[in-house]
């Protein structure tokens, strides 16, 4: 090759390189809650000048949600976090958002079967000594071992997603938290039901029946013998008490996340995704207008909205792809009233504690906790009204209510789809359903929480970047071929 063909060849390189570089992609992402969002945050940064759509029929922030009571906003959707969640964590800093301040008194009381199991009195070390006598501390110990051991793996999985590592599956996610590589550890977790893993720790059943049950009924709505140990050591986690919240409200976390990616958002329902000659066509329908399909082109394309059939109207071509399982209903029902103790289980009104759970067989409802709003502030908030939150599986009836609650201003109640109905045969399969085309919520069915949801969308993004790098990779190297073919004809 003489010299002034490779001059040519380094003047095309540069030339094709540039063309590439000023070629971002395309993104579009179903969904705007807090994975949806995270997803446009984690690409806008791993994809520098990514042009990002946003579709979502309801508000930022999906799932997290809150109810406003007289003025005054409270949690009605996903509550809490963890201290361990560290990309919520990360969020208050670089979105300049504070932990809410929490009430003085978080005591609880358990119920089964109308009788008192155990309640706190509020001095934290008596009661943790109470407790030890009641379920018996070499119990504790052993249940408190459980759960630490699965959050230390669990956490390991933040420097793989940081150095850029993409999991293709959750299978494969959940393996990259197993404290020896390829043990399979984590994943065996979700093929055992919570309860007999703890059987075979050796707790007995006073112990599971008890308080275990609290964490799983309160968490997912569905008991020990139902969900698998994975997801059971997630609800345990925040037996530490170690939770917070953000005040002024969790969909903060979402909204913040979305105006840092920059990304345009969509008011409409997508219909339809179809691949189309490398790229996908998304037909939506328009938030205002009538029900004909609005089409638009994408490059890449994250689904961060559960796709299971009782939870959405999407249609992913082709037809031949498969979303199993189904979401449980929880119904959250916000009342503002004063309490009637003996009606939510006390033998007398005098005395009740904030939080109480349920674990009777026969009741619809698994929790009543009184409410602080988003934007509590403990020395000013002293004398709030009185605001509950009751959880169950179906709709409350009035005369239910008024056997709990009197001088009743409001209720409020949403009925949620809000976590997967588990079991030991859940679907660990693929994030990516495509080339070029991406599944959040898959993780769900690991665990559903927020920082779940956020670690899914990091992970999609380590995997769109890589996909993307890849493609621009070698459309460059074609364009180099062709115009090195044409300077030697």
């Amino acid at each position: 090759m003489d010299l002034f063909l490779y001059i040519c060849l380094v003047i095309v390189s540069f030339c094709v390189q540039a063309k590439g570089e000023r070629k971002p992609p395309r993104i579009g992402i179903v969904g705007a809650g807090i994975g949806g969002a995270s997803a446009g945050y984690f690409l806008s940064r791993q994809i520098p000048g990514a042009d990002i759509t946003v579709f979502e029929m309801g508000d930022v922030g999906g799932r997290l949600a809150t109810e406003e009571v007289d003025g005054r906003k409270y949690e009605s959707g996903g509550a809490i976090i963890h201290v361990a969640n560290k990309y919520m964590v990360e969020y208050l800093e670089l979105c300049g958002l504070k932990k809410k301040e929490t009430p003085a008194d978080e005591t609880f009381t358990l119920f089964k079967d109308g009788e008192v199991v155990f309640q706190e009195w509020g001095y934290s070390l008596l009661d943790k000594a109470r407790m030890a006598w009641k379920f018996g501390l070499r119990q504790l110990l052993k249940l408190e071992n459980f759960y630490t051991n699965v959050l230390a793996n669990f956490v390991t999985i933040y420097d793989k997603l940081e150095n850029g590592v993409g999991f293709s599956s959750v299978e494969e996610l959940l393996g990259g938290m197993d404290p020896v590589s390829g043990t399979g550890e984590m994943m065996d977790l979700t093929r055992i039901s919570l309860k007999d893993k703890l059987a075979s720790l050796d707790l007995d059943s006073l112990l599971v029946d008890g308080l275990v049950s609290v964490a799983t009924k309160f968490n997912y709505g569905q008991m020990p013998g139902e969900v698998h140990a994975f997801v059971g050591a997630v609800g345990l986690i925040g037996f530490d008490k170690q939770l917070w919240a953000v005040e002024g409200g969790n969909f903060r976390v979402a909204q913040c996340a979305m105006d840092m990616s920059q990304a345009k958002v969509v008011k409409g329902e997508v219909r339809e995704v179809v691949p189309s000659d490398g790229s996908f066509q998304v037909k939506y329908t328009s938030h205002g207008s009538d029900s004909s399909l609005v089409t638009d082109q994408f490059d890449l394309v994250v689904i961060a909205s559960p796709l299971t059939s009782d939870k959405s109207n999407l249609t992913v071509l082709p037809s031949s792809q498969v979303f199993p399982g189904s979401y449980y209903t929880t119904m959250a029902t916000i009342v503002k009233g004063e309490l009637i103790p003996q009606g939510i289980g006390y033998q007398d009104n005098s005395f009740s504690t904030p939080n109480n759970f349920y674990l009777s067989s026969t009741s619809p409802m698994w929790s009543v906790e009184k409410l602080t709003p988003v934007d509590y502030n403990p020395i000013t908030d002293n004398n709030l009204p009185p605001v509950y939150k009751l959880f169950s599986n179906r709709p409350l009836t009035s005369t239910e209510l008024s056997t709990m609650f009197s001088s009743v201003h409001s209720v409020m109640a949403t009925s949620w789809l809000a976590y997967p109905s588990y079991s030991t045969m859940d679907d660990f399969s693929s994030f990516q359903l495509s080339p070029g085309l991406y599944y959040t919520s898959r993780v769900e069915w690991a665990a559903s929480a927020m920082e779940m949801s956020v670690i899914a969308a990091r992970n999609v993004a380590n995997l769109a970047a890589k996909y993307w790098g890849e493609e621009l990779e070698s459309e460059q190297k074609k364009e180099m071929e062709e115009e090195e073919l044409r300077i030697e004809l």
